[in-house]
């Protein structure tokens, strides 16, 4: 008989059917939805038969961006779907958790990553018809990239700390892959960050012609990759995606809606940070010292990441 507290609950007992299972979990997600969409349905405006251009432009705005949506999600789990049934039966289930619990560690980021654009992309909008809108959205780009990169280097250099968010310690021998998640979300991240040229010249059909690339580009290098590399071949196949797709934003936005972005600073802010991440893991110390010199290494990136992005940061701010 289930029970919660140590005590029968007579109402779980009436609702719950243990045959759905999982299914519960769609369910409620799907309650969600549709608590939200009641929520939101009187701010939408009347549409009528008699608007069909605003029905148009609608639908021809938004199908690309659900298409992009829909790509983005096969980008974001097709990894650990397809590892599980590219590997041998016996060690399948094994190296899925293990993948799956160090890929938690990149979370510091991605979380990073959805605030920036849920402040970013009005942020963008609001600024684009200003004069210097390009430069400012080239410092920005400056700026998230520093910030992304000391996330990087507080869990790289204290990954034997972060750890320990896995508590099972068999999960721990798959920390390799959690720099190379990192820095694809990163990728991401700076991917995201430039989608505002697709946005501002009303062109969404780049955006799901991208993240169809990429979702191309995962599938392919899963299979790949996998049967010979294992969730190794996964973690790359994120970074080498995330990658591709910001390099293709870039170049095509380039060509449709320049934005003067200092790559040679970016990828120094990229390569500085790895660097010295794995300077440090050469240095064999121990104990409080090895906790000093970490923290000195984080605290020299930093310091010149402001000295460099301050005063775009503080105009940025007001």
């Amino acid at each position: 008989k289930r029970t919660n507290m140590g005590q029968s609950n007579a109402l779980i007992d009436a609702v719950y059917d243990p045959s759905l299972g999982v299914g519960y979990v769609f369910a409620i997600n799907l309650a969600a939805t549709a608590v939200k969409l009641l929520v939101l349905l009187p701010s939408f405006p009347a549409l009528r038969a008699r608007e069909p251009q605003l029905l148009r432009a609608l639908y021809a705005f938004g199908a690309p961006l659900m298409i992009a949506g829909l790509a983005g999600m096969v980008n974001e789990t097709a990894d650990r779907v397809i590892l599980k049934y590219l590997l041998p039966d016996d060690f399948a289930d094994s190296e899925l958790g293990i993948y799956g619990a160090c890929y938690k560690l990149a979370v510091l980021i991605t979380l990073f990553i959805q605030a920036f654009r849920m402040g970013a992309e009005p942020f963008f909008f609001s600024h684009a018809k200003e004069k210097n809108s390009t430069a400012t959205f080239a410092r920005i780009m400056n700026i998230f990239v520093a910030v992304c990169m000391s996330a990087f280097l507080v869990v790289m250099l204290f990954l034997d700390l972060f750890k320990w968010f896995i508590p099972n310690p068999a999960f721990h021998e798959g920390l390799r892959v959690v720099p190379i998640l990192m820095l694809a979300n990163v990728f991401l991240g700076i991917y995201y960050n430039q989608s505002v040229w697709y946005k501002l010249t009303d062109r969404p059909r780049v955006g799901s012609t991208i993240s169809l690339i990429g979702a191309a580009i995962t599938i392919a290098l899963l299979f790949a990759l996998i049967p010979s590399l294992g969730y190794m071949g996964a973690a790359w196949t994120t970074l080498i995606c995330y990658a591709s797709m910001a390099v293709i934003s870039y170049v095509w936005g380039q060509q449709h809606y320049p934005i003067p972005y200092d790559v040679t600073r970016i990828l120094l802010y990229m390569s500085g940070a790895v660097v010295l991440w794995w300077g440090c893991e050469q240095v064999a110390l121990e104990g409080m010292l090895k906790y000093a010199v970490r923290s000195i290494a984080l605290l020299l990136f930093v310091a010149i990441a402001w000295r460099r992005e301050g005063d775009a940061l503080r105009l940025a701010s007001k």
